[in-house]
């Protein structure tokens, strides 16, 4: 494979598709983006190459190295963006006759936050929904990057909600049960059997919560996900990424590249310039937005928090919990949807939707619409 990658020019508003507005935080599950003016400009990428397979690799492993929590979404843009020119190109064979091959000079248009060296992360987790969502924070914008699902803890060792910031890693750590039936036990040595998987990321110095790994990977998969002692488990491929991503491009103080492949037990604290928020809420509905339109999907009220004798108000941040009340559904669906239907029909839906529906599904507003004018 000949592969010569050539920084080109910058094109800017290449695609008439905007991107995620300056004051959303909301993933749309990474189908659709808002509507806004600001747009993130596009720079073109060419290589050369006797083959566009060959072409599409190349352009996908150097994204993914250079910006390694990009979503498999977005490398499908920058791959579906390709352009080329071909040029018969003469080659002598081992018998000394000439052949001609095409050679190919491929063209992709790749969204600036990618490549530009401020890497600001926002690390999301809605605790109910089992899902942490991240985004890029880049020229006052708020970019959603993608979404991962995620192990929280049990009702017995919450993970709670509030506005945090990363401030250390952990780079092969081994791993002391907080039980105290089990204190006698010695410390689960770093590997793969490991509780904590391969990578800790901290965030709550007064809960001692942390995103991790794991040593169980098919519970990220299941449908009822609050199983652990508090800490936030994810996939172990998601953590490596996030690895990857905080040592390539967040961390800037000091130079980590020697985690990388490492299998050392290793920890840094965060320089002021390294740490990046994390923020975690508590809200058991979603009005949001994707292929398929509009949408309002529920959560388990997995902390019974409908109780208030259960949020604790010292390691939680009550503004940061949300339930679903016919209040609270009607004050995000004036906030985020204002088409197809009006707020009285919605609120008659709504009606229906609080008395019967089933969790972690997606109710289409469409449908929902065509339903009532049925008269269902």
């Amino acid at each position: 494979m000949n592969l010569r990658l050539i920084f080109t020019t910058v094109l800017l508003f290449v695609f008439s598709m905007p991107l995620f507005s300056q004051n959303s935080a909301t993933p749309s599950d990474g189908n659709t983006q808002s509507e806004d003016d600001n747009r993130i400009g596009y720079q073109a990428f060419e290589l050369e190459s006797t083959n566009l397979q060959e072409a599409d690799l190349g352009m996908e492993v150097y994204i993914r190295d250079i910006f390694p929590i990009i979503s498999d979404r977005d490398v499908d843009e920058i791959l579906n963006s390709r352009e080329y020119r071909s040029q018969p190109v003469p080659v002598v064979k081992n018998d000394g006759s000439i052949d001609t091959v095409l050679n190919y000079v491929v063209r992709y248009n790749v969204r600036e936050n990618f490549i530009a060296d401020d890497a600001t992360l926002l690390w999301e987790l809605n605790i109910p929904e089992f899902k942490s969502h991240l985004f890029h924070i880049y020229k006052n914008d708020t970019l959603y990057l993608d979404s991962w699902n995620n192990v929280v803890g049990k009702p017995g060792s919450k993970t709670y909600a509030g506005h945090f910031e990363a401030y250390r890693i952990r780079n092969w750590p081994s791993w002391k049960d907080p039980s105290k039936d089990k204190a006698h036990l010695p410390p689960t040595p770093p590997g793969p059997k490991n509780p904590l998987g391969l990578f800790v990321v901290h965030y709550d110095e007064n809960s001692l919560r942390y995103f991790h790994g794991n040593n169980k990977n098919h519970l990220i998969y299941e449908e009822d996900r609050d199983l652990s002692l508090g800490c936030v488990r994810n996939d172990n491929g998601n953590i490596e990424k996030m690895k990857q991503f905080i040592i390539k491009n967040v961390v800037k103080s000091q130079d980590l590249s020697g985690w990388l492949n490492s299998r050392r037990s290793l920890v840094y604290d965060f320089n002021e310039e390294d740490k990046f928020p994390v923020l975690i809420y508590y809200k058991t509905f979603d009005i949001n937005k994707d292929d398929k339109g509009f949408y309002i999907e529920f959560f388990r009220d997995i902390y019974n928090y409908a109780n208030p004798a259960n949020i604790n108000r010292t390691l939680n941040d009550p503004e940061l919990i949300t339930l679903t009340t016919r209040e609270n559904v009607l004050a995000e669906f004036k906030q985020k949807y204002n088409q197809g239907i009006t707020e009285e029909q919605f609120d008659k839906i709504l009606s229906n939707l609080l008395n019967k529906h089933s969790y972690y599904q997606k109710y289409y507003f469409d449908e929902l619409y065509k339903k009532l004018s049925l008269g269902n």
